[in-house]
């Protein structure tokens, strides 16, 4: 088959095929292999597009399955980077660099909680040369975006965590490849998120909140141990927060890709989702049939589904050798170390089950990572740590193998380019989606949110220097599709718009509280509660938080957690501390500025637009 421009255009199953061959043989330096006629093909449909040759309607669902999302301004994209497992190389931290400097106006990247990395506001027109660039170091936008297998996530210590059960990373390369450009899962009623965890007891992704999460289990069988996996789906947060439910207890290695296929299968035959995109997520269908009827359709399809041997597609060669460096000399050479670093130290480090190595979490603010920084963190990880960082679900990044002799100089080589902050992981580590600033749709400023509690935290007074009060986590969405994973915050917000006295709009937020995730267990995680019948407004918020912050601290039981708060003391007792919110006062010269979003010199107006998720 041949475009009009002469080039052979290969079927979707000749491309699934070639791309399976990749992988078995030749895969290159990442999870996903390279195939140049894909971004031929997209060059050719963007031409034809121009030219009016197809409709928009057409053009949008070809676009996203490579990775390329519409934003709220014209003519610029969002361009998606898939990295699976957030396992990145540092050759793949400076053309992320590149790609940065020369192509995103912002001049930098975001990191986000599925362990993507997004660039704005990019013309169409320079997509495929940003394609080629991240092919080049094993990176991929095949199937980021639309209503495919999304990017896989696992947790960052896969491999070096003392309580995993084994590493899962050669089995999500595995899944990965099985899965991209399968025929299968190139137009599902909705999108398909995937998580992969070595460590039953200590949930690291939020298993439960995920379409399917697969679980490492080690389970003796005939005096023999086996690999396995326990199987959870159904999981989703947005307007209809699910936790998923286990499939099956103990799936081994060898079924882990029928599974995975047999669960797809019933998800794409499911023609009661196609009726409406907003509700047709597998959790919809779990909730109309129930776990047992959903059970055994999967059965069903596993008895016409031969063996699939994952072992040809585990391969990883070059991305999953970890080369940990010599141990470092020097450092302070007897003198006292500063209390900056100590405090680093232990907030954002742990040992490894590798003697004499360490993790450390490099936390990075709403994660945003300018040009410059890629490349400085690309030379720390090739001189400092094993050689392969991994994004996280908390926006940040995770080195690896970092001797224990040279966290000092990990610590200063951080200072140099802003992500020397301690406290990874707690309160002060705020995670937010891109809001309005890009997303069509977007409601409310919610990365200016973000930035306003983060410099605002400072002045609290050292409330959130209290030990159990630093555990909480704060994260908020534009709008309530949950791409902060606002759901399983301790304090969770999402975008939304009340009225002044005379009808003005004003920038406003929900607000859910005791969420939690990545306990002692994977039955841990829980979404909060939502705070019915308030709206906060956005210039309000920080001052919500201390005050939330305030109560907690005052009224806990010794070592009361404070998801365990609010499930003694109800959702109800947090309403007076949003009563004052109630009323707004009418726009006038002293009240103008809550009428603005963080971020914004304008009134605020509600302009959201028609989202591409569900095309």
């Amino acid at each position: 088959m041949s475009s009009q421009t002469g080039r052979h255009v290969l079927t979707q199953e000749q491309i699934y095929q070639k791309s399976l061959e990749l992988s078995r043989t030749a895969p290159g330096p990442g999870i996903v292999p390279f195939i140049e006629e894909e971004v031929e093909r997209f060059e050719d449909e963007v031409a034809r597009f121009r030219s009016g040759q197809i409709e928009e309607r057409e053009f949008i669902p070809f676009r996203l399955r490579q990775g390329i999302y519409g934003q709220r301004q014209a003519d610029r994209q969002m361009i998606r980077v898939k990295i699976p497992g957030g396992i990145i190389t540092p050759e793949a931290l400076d053309v992320l660099g590149v790609i940065a400097e020369k192509y995103a106006p912002l001049g930098k990247g975001h990191l986000t909680t599925r362990e993507n990395v997004q660039y704005h506001h990019v013309p169409l027109g320079e997509c495929a040369t940003v394609m080629r660039m991240l092919g080049e170091v094993g990176l991929s936008t095949r199937e980021a975006c639309g209503n495919t297998v999304r990017n896989v996530v696992s947790s960052p210590s896969a491999g070096v965590c003392p309580d995993e059960a084994f590493d899962p990373t050669p089995y999500l390369a595995a899944y990965v490849r099985f899965g991209m450009r399968h025929p299968l899962a190139q137009n599902f009623p909705r999108k398909f998120k995937t998580s992969f965890s070595g460590c039953p007891d200590h949930d690291a992704v939020a298993s439960l909140i995920h379409d399917g999460s697969f679980v490492a289990q080690i389970r003796e069988e005939n005096g023999v141990q086996k690999r396995g996996f326990t199987v959870y789906v159904g999981g989703g947060s947005s307007i209809m927060p699910r936790l998923a439910k286990p499939l099956y207890d103990f799936v081994p290695e060898e079924d882990l890709l029928r599974v995975a296929q047999a669960i797809w299968t019933v998800f794409n035959k499911a023609d009661i989702l196609r009726k409406n995109r907003m509700m047709a997520r597998i959790k919809v269908l779990i909730d109309k049939i129930g776990m047992d009827a959903f059970r055994q359709q999967v059965d069903a399809e596993l008895a016409q589904i031969g063996p699939i041997d994952p072992r040809p597609l585990m391969g990883l060669e070059e991305l999953h050798k970890e080369v940990p460096p010599k141990a470092a000399r020097g450092g302070r050479n007897g003198h006292p170390l500063p209390q900056e670093f100590l405090q680093w130290r232990d907030t954002n480090t742990f040992e490894q089950k590798q003697k004499g190595y360490y993790y450390v979490t490099v936390r990075i603010p709403l994660g945003d990572i300018t040009a410059a920084q890629f490349h400085a963190l690309a030379k720390l990880v090739r001189q400092h740590t094993g050689g392969r960082p991994r994004a996280t679900q908390e926006q940040n990044l995770a080195l690896r193998f970092v001797p224990e002799s040279s966290l000092y100089t990990v610590w200063q080589e951080l200072q140099k380019i802003g992500f020397a902050q301690a406290d990874a992981d707690s309160i002060y580590d705020v995670v937010s989606c891109p809001g309005t600033d890009s997303c069509k749709l977007g409601i409310t400023s919610s990365m200016g949110l973000g930035n306003a509690i983060i410099d605002q935290q400072a002045s609290w007074n050292g409330l959130l220097d209290d030990p159990l009060v630093k555990k909480m986590h704060i994260k908020m969405s534009g709008c309530p599709n949950g791409c902060s994973q606002h759901h399983v915050a301790s304090i969770g917000f999402h975008g939304a718009a009340m009225k002044g006295p005379s009808g003005e709009q004003i920038p406003a937020y929900e607000v859910f509280l005791g969420g939690r995730y990545g306990g002692a267990k994977i039955e841990d995680t829980r979404y909060g509660q939502r705070l019915g019948g308030v709206k906060v407004p956005a210039k309000h918020v920080p001052q919500f938080v201390r005050d939330v912050a305030a109560f907690y601290k005052e009224n806990r039981h010794d070592g009361e957690e404070f998801s365990q708060l609010v499930d003694r003391l109800g959702v109800k007792a947090f309403e007076p501390l949003a009563a004052p919110y109630r009323e707004v006062p009418a726009l006038s010269d002293a009240t103008v500025d809550t009428y603005m979003d963080w971020s914004k010199d304008m009134l605020y107006k509600l302009e959201r637009g028609e989202g591409e998720c569900s095309v």
